[in-house]
């Protein structure tokens, strides 16, 4: 199914969209109607502190409402739903062009049923690595985006997109903040498209003195 160095492509752009992700997640939000900013920049409301809540202790939540609140499932800083679905379409295109450029252009029924079938894996697994295994919303994306890496492996028949993949995930958990482990896996992934880029095909290669 691979041919040459076409697969940088996926690389840089899931790179890209992590920048993205990153730089929008560093933008200062600016505080709402009704609310102040302390001295570290969080915004405050009157909630936070109980007042004008309701429920019981003004937390407004009622009886066993602290037991549902520990076990809610921390949502994600990075807005990684957006990103990889903007990711699952700019690639399905770029190998749409380059199919048609190769002279094996895919059959549009079955190219856009896969499309289609991308986009809404993404929010399912999503959804089951909250409900089903409680994985926080960041550790979900970075798993979705590597596991989607392993799939364009397989299609590709490429052992160094497996390893891509693996140290994209472990760069992606590591740290201790979602927006570093973002930029750092970014890295890799700018790092490992250049080396596609670089690296000679196979054919020239086998045919060098």
């Amino acid at each position: 199914m691979g041919e040459g160095r076409r697969f940088w492509f996926p690389l840089a752009a899931l790179g890209f969209a992590q920048l993205v992700m990153a730089v929008v997640a560093l933008v200062p939000a600016v505080p709402a109607t009704g609310e102040f900013v302390n001295l570290r920049g969080y915004p405050m409301t009157q909630e936070l502190h109980g007042l004008g809540t309701g429920g019981v202790g003004g937390t407004g939540l009622p009886d066993g409402g602290w037991s549902t609140a520990v076990d809610v499932v921390p949502p994600a800083v990075l807005g990684w739903l957006a990103a990889l679905a903007c990711v699952v379409l700019v690639v399905a295109g770029w190998y749409w062009l380059s199919l048609r450029g190769a002279g094996t252009p895919p059959r549009p029924v079955r190219f856009v049923l896969g499309t289609l079938g991308a986009l809404a894996a993404v929010p399912l697994l999503d959804l089951v690595g909250a409900l089903e295994l409680r994985l926080a919303g960041d550790v979900r994306g970075a798993l979705v985006a590597a596991l989607g890496l392993l799939v364009l492996a397989a299609y590709e028949r490429s052992g160094f997109l497996v390893a891509v993949a693996l140290v994209f995930a472990l760069v992606s958990l590591v740290f201790s903040t979602p927006v570093t482990g973002a930029l750092s896996a970014a890295g890799v992934l700018f790092a490992a498209a250049f080396a596609v880029l670089l690296r000679r095909p196979r054919d020239t290669a086998a045919g060098a003195p």
